[in-house]
């Protein structure tokens, strides 16, 4: 019968323990993994939120340039435009060409026949030429649809009252948006790309000393010669499960780190970056995602001790990540609203616990406890899985 409260069984596991994490500190690989490869997302994500936030954020000059092709064409709306404050600039004789190339991000196209219409008092037109593949050119054509329609309203008004009738009368709707989102800015949307990174890391933290401590050093022929070390297979596989879940938690703190430093120099005055993560965040953070560690080291072990060669336990386990870091993609573009029966599922309740707290969201107690404690029993049972795995004489050859 196994005895978990045995102190000697403790030390020996506490020795496999100090020996993985030595012999793995020694290795580039696992260094590399876990403090060089989880500031990678983070990079990544301040410079993609340094690029938006110049662009949407930028103090604006005095007067906005506009270019416009055909000026001489409509007096009118151009003489409107430069007292809305607006510098109208002649555009290039090709202005197709012009935005394609990014040389400028939007011209407004006048119709030659924009004044007879005009002076008719009939519809009069215009065309804009964006390139949307841009994110400034979409910011710089809303910008643009916003002054157009103004002047349409100006001028439809102008004209209906000249009829003796208050147009204001014949508007269906009086239409007044009101923005929730404190100030949010529109790269905000980044914060929902946060967990999906860090699931992912998570589940390659400790990756390649699973991998290394269980098909390595069956390959290396080390792992017989272990086996017949005076310590239970269980408390064998435990304290290599402990080397594992320490590297994991280790690459797990230093993107959180990341993270942190990342969105304190690229938040603006007033951002939500500018006030994003916390230490008491990060605690929070880690806190949550602990049970998942746990969960994906004994997932990781299982895969490890079934798979017959170092190569095959790389290859499924270097997919592995993908799976649980598939679903927080999808919400950076499809939010879902939190349910109770969410929070049971390992992975998925974890990113929506994420992104609550690294948006500043209200976070309810019973959805804390359900995924704690969903996840805890799931990566239990996994652990005795693979403590049964171990037990097996099939293990020095895998399989």
């Amino acid at each position: 019968m196994v005895n978990f409260f045995n102190r000697q069984t403790w030390q020996r596991i506490f020795v496999v323990f100090q020996k993985e994490v030595l012999d793995n500190a020694r290795d580039r690989r696992s260094l590399l993994i876990a403090l060089i490869y989880p500031l990678m997302g983070p990079l990544l994500l301040s410079v993609m939120i340094s690029m938006v936030v110049t662009v949407t954020s930028s103090k604006k000059v005095v007067r906005e340039t506009l270019y416009v092709h055909g000026i001489e064409y409509g007096p009118d709306l151009v003489a409107w435009l430069e007292k809305s404050g607006i510098t109208v600039v002649e555009a290039p004789s090709d202005p197709k060409q012009a935005v394609q190339r990014g040389e400028m991000e939007t011209v407004l196209l006048i119709n030659p026949l924009f004044s007879e219409k005009f002076l008719k008092q009939e519809t009069a037109d215009v065309s804009v030429i964006v390139n949307t593949s841009r994110l400034p050119g979409l910011i710089a054509v809303n910008r643009l649809a916003g002054l157009l329609g103004k002047y349409n309203q100006t001028v439809w008004g102008e004209r209906i009252s000249q009829r003796g009738i208050d147009y204001q009368v014949l508007q269906p709707l009086n239409i007044k948006s009101v923005n929730v989102t404190s100030g949010a800015h529109i790269s905000d949307i980044f914060l929902y790309m946060v967990p999906p990174l860090i699931i992912f890391n998570l589940f390659m933290g400790g990756v390649y000393l699973a991998i290394d401590t269980t098909s390595g050093e069956r390959e290396r022929g080390s792992l017989e010669s272990l086996l017949i070390n005076p310590i239970e297979r269980w408390g064998l596989m435990t304290g290599k499960y402990m080397a594992a879940l320490l590297y994991t938690s280790v690459a797990v703190v230093v993107q959180l780190f990341a993270f942190k430093f990342g969105f304190h120099f690229v938040g603006s005055s007033g951002s939500v970056f500018s006030h994003s993560l916390s230490l008491l965040d990060i605690l929070l953070l880690f806190l949550a995602m602990f049970p998942l560690m746990m969960f994906a080291v004994s997932l990781q072990f299982i895969i490890a001790t079934l798979t017959r060669s170092f190569k095959e336990a790389q290859t499924y386990l270097g997919l592995l990540p993908l799976v649980p870091a598939i679903p927080g993609m999808v919400m950076v573009f499809a939010p879902v609203q939190t349910q109770d029966w969410m929070m049971t599922i390992p992975a998925f309740s974890q990113t929506l616990l994420l992104g609550q707290i690294v948006r500043q969201e209200e976070i309810m107690l019973s959805h804390v406890s359900l995924s704690v404690a969903g996840t805890m029993l799931i990566s239990l049972a996994l652990l005795m899985i693979a403590a049964k795995l171990y037990r097996r004489e099939t293990l020095i050859f895998g399989g």
